[in-house]
């Protein structure tokens, strides 16, 4: 231990900022220049399509610049544990879970061990689980996981293993087996099937849906599900699964850790503000229980990766220079099976994070205190599904710290989400509370100014604006392809000097974001990736939260916590494995980005053809630039055009999807085909609609054919009648009949004056073809039409 005023971590500066500095101020200029160009060259025709595209353009500079707050001066950490007094101070553990269906109580029991068994006094530490689904099923998964820890603890003490997840230590990952002496094996192999039986313990009572009784009677906690509960009715639960404080103990006869279940109540009609509401109702448990200076919050579906952790985290809050500023310290978001290479702003979503408090409760709202007596309202707030961030911000504003941390050794692991679709979710939650989070009365331009640094500010600002980046994003995907096929150019030919411009901004900005990924250990097709999912959730999640917030301001909508799934599914884990993208679902969001996909693809092969066919060098001249767009648009695309039309797995895009998309490109109305004298062509579709086994397709009436002709709208346009027709028929004529009619097909002729004058359709008589209006078929006439 270091004498008192020694530093427990050190702070140092990134290299290269005078590099980055000097990039920054040529892109400045360079972003000046292309609007003075905007400016100065505005067509005397399609000035909407100009004014639009500019628009997009000047919100991309925007967020560029906020963007910059956050790499202008990087920092990062340097933490000494072996500085740290002997005499460490509680921390209460809390993890969350709300649905034992999309995340399954085995995956919370490995979340409970891994922290159990981290390298501290376990005197000081206290676990609080909160179970928002009132589930039997996660109790029991718990209770399990407290006897299993009685040898899983010592195991780890002897050893110093990692990771402490058992699921994770004894997967076939991890070749540690092999690694031991003999005691090392024994104990291993012992403590394995162990957690195997508890495992199949889990798992079989999930399948059943029921606690065997002989279970129920080793814990009186269980009464609580005697009476049938609901996961939105139910009384407040409240049960201690071990004491702590030397009440229960280890196999080796070692103090376990206090361990609690909490499921809060909840009632029909009352808000109980999801996660948010949640850890606020844990503080308030704890702050009885323990009352721990220190709190962990933990996901369920993030395990410690590192038994180190609480002692890094201690290396701020008791240095004796800063601790008293800093409010939290947060950790990367590691996902298995991912490599997370993008340093992250410090105020954004993390999975973990430590909040330096003394509890106490005051009517509905807890506060929080530091040790000289500042008062600060705190507790989770609510208002926003981003309760985190919300919440940072207003400790911010208060003139607190906060510290990202990233150990050498990862501090934790989650689980990543397996398909695009559970992908799109996730980011349209965090985006549509971010730009709540804008539009609050903790906006960071209005309630920052004069108390958050102006770096502060442009890097809130730029996260609370995810969402509206959907605009210029399908503004740029859709206009400039659009223009091309119609022989609108909507930037500089190659042979005028601005082309320079426009060249200089798209290479440097897509360099740069390159060399970044390079920089920190990434790949090229880690950069396709990202910037094919920051394209997608551009035009789907950003979009859809868009859409959501506006109604939520309009008092529409309500905003929701949608929980992803976190349950695995082998062949999905297979085919993300082999980095294939899931998709399965028949999802509203992949409608935008497949669509914009299919569009750029028509018009980027539409323009080559026209290059190649007609004149090259002069229509490339004037429509380069919106060819490489297109082309680019297509490159990091690849892959949804193998989901649409080439892959047979079930991950494969759904066939509506692909009509949809498809159609609505090849109903773009752009005039895009002509004739020999340049009219516009008309709209020519091919449809081939689905059909499968044992699904009716209906037959004609369900292919739904329709005549469109002149002689028609004679009827359905005249001014006296039209108000009163449904349909116009026409007779079944045919070609090839023979002189005397062999099979009596034209026998319609014999009726053609009865069905005129009755106005029948005669379906075996093959008045088959007619045209109704639409008001006729989708709902009944009126009385006045009668």
């Amino acid at each position: 231990m270091a004498s008192p005023t020694s530093r427990l971590f050190t702070t140092q500066q990134a290299p290269g900022r005078a590099l980055f500095r000097l990039y920054c101020f040529l892109f400045v200029a360079g972003i000046f220049s292309l609007f003075y160009y905007r400016l100065t060259h505005i067509p005397a025709d399609h000035r909407l399509l100009w004014l639009l595209v500019s628009l997009a353009e000047f919100w991309f500079a925007v967020m560029w610049l906020f963007q910059q707050s956050i790499r202008w001066n990087p920092t990062y950490h340097v933490t000494h544990p072996e500085r740290l007094p002997a005499n460490l101070p509680p921390v209460d553990v809390m993890v969350c879970t709300a649905d034992p269906d999309r995340e399954p109580p085995a995956l919370v029991a490995n979340t409970l061990l891994s922290l159990m068994a981290y390298d501290y006094d376990v005197s000081k530490l206290a676990y609080y689980l909160s179970d928002d689904g009132g589930s039997e099923l996660t109790f029991h998964a718990m209770y399990l996981a407290s006897i299993f820890a009685r040898h899983w603890l010592p195991f780890c003490r002897k050893y110093n293993v990692e990771p402490r997840a058992p699921q994770a230590f004894f997967s076939t990952d991890n070749p540690v087996a092999d690694s031991g002496g003999g005691t090392f094996r024994q104990d291993y192999s012992l403590v394995k099937e162990k957690f195997e039986e508890m495992q199949d313990r889990i798992n079989s009572t999930v399948e059943t849906g029921k606690v065997p009784e002989e279970t129920r009677r080793l814990h009186k906690g269980f009464n609580e599900w005697n009476t049938k509960l609901s996961p939105g009715d139910h009384q407040p639960i409240v049960e201690v699964i071990l004491r702590g404080n030397g009440g229960d103990r280890d196999a080796e006869g070692k103090p376990m850790p206090k361990l609690v279940y909490v499921a809060r109540e909840k009632r029909p009609g009352h808000p109980h503000n999801f996660k948010a509401g949640a850890l606020n109702a844990l503080n308030r448990v704890s702050a009885v229980m323990s009352n721990a200076p220190f709190i962990l919050n933990v996901d369920c579906d993030m395990y410690s990766n590192n038994s180190q952790t609480l002692h890094h985290t201690m290396c701020f809050f008791l240095d004796y220079k800063e601790s008293h500023r800093i409010a939290f310290v947060q950790f990367p978001s590691v996902l298995i099976y991912m490599e997370l290479t993008a340093i992250m702003a410090p105020h954004i979503v993390a999975p973990a994070q430590f909040i330096a408090v003394s509890l106490s409760t005051a009517g509905n709202s807890p506060l929080i205190f530091n040790q000289n007596g500042m008062r600060n309202q705190m507790g989770l707030m609510y208002g926003c599904p981003v309760e985190d961030v919300y919440t940072g911000l207003a400790l911010h504003s208060r003139g607190w710290r906060s510290v990202y941390l990233t150990p050498e050794r990862k501090a934790f692991l989650g689980l990543v989400p397996q398909n695009t679709n559970d992908t799109l979710i996730q980011y349209k939650r965090w985006s549509s509370g971010l730009l709540q989070v804008f539009f609050s009365h903790l906006c960071p331009f209005t309630h920052g100014i004069g108390r958050l640094k102006w770096g502060q500010i442009m890097c809130y600002t730029f996260y609370t604006f995810w969402a509206p980046w959907s605009l210029p994003i399908l503004c740029y995907a859709l206009l400039p392809p659009l223009a091309m096929v119609n022989g609108i150019s909507l930037f500089p030919k190659v042979s005028d000097p601005w082309f320079k411009v426009f060249a200089f901004l798209g290479i440097a900005s897509h360099a740069y974001s390159l060399g970044e990924l390079l920089w920190v250990k990434g790949t090229v097709k880690m950069w396709l990736n990202e910037t094919r999912m920051w394209m997608i959730r551009g035009v789907s999640s950003f979009l859809l939260a868009m859409v959501v917030t506006v109604l939520k301001a309009l008092g529409m909508s309500e905003s929701g916590f949608e929980i992803t799934s976190k349950v695995i599914d082998e062949e999905a884990l297979k085919r993300y494995k082999q980095e294939v993208m899931e998709f399965a679902v028949a999802s509203p969001m992949f409608v935008p980005p497949t669509t914009l996909s299919l569009l750029n693809l028509y018009c980027f092969l539409r323009s080559t053809v026209l290059v190649i066919s007609k004149g090259g060098p002069s229509v490339l001249d004037h429509m380069a630039l919106q060819m490489i767009l297109s082309g680019f648009i297509v490159l990091v695309s690849l892959p949804l055009y193998e989901a649409l039309f080439l892959r047979r797995d079930k991950g494969r895009m759904p066939t509506s999807i692909t009509v949809y998309s498809t159609l609505l490109v090849l109903l773009r109305g752009d005039g895009g085909d002509r004739d020999a004298e340049g009219k516009p062509m008309p709209t020519l579709l091919y449809v081939s609609r689905e059909k499968w086994p044992g699904h009716p397709h209906n037959f004609k009436a369900g292919a739904l054919n329709a005549l469109t002709l002149h002689h028609t709208m004679c009827f359905f346009l005249d001014p006296k009648e039209s108000h009163r027709l449904a349909f116009v028929q026409f007779p079944q004529c045919f070609v090839g009949l023979t002189p005397n009619d062999l099979y009596a097909i034209g026998l319609i002729r014999s009726f053609e004056r009865i069905v005129h004058r009755a106005g029948i359709a005669f379906k075996r008589l093959a008045i088959s073809l007619f045209n109704p209006q639409k008001e006729s078929v989708l709902g009944p006439r009126s009385s006045e039409h009668k």
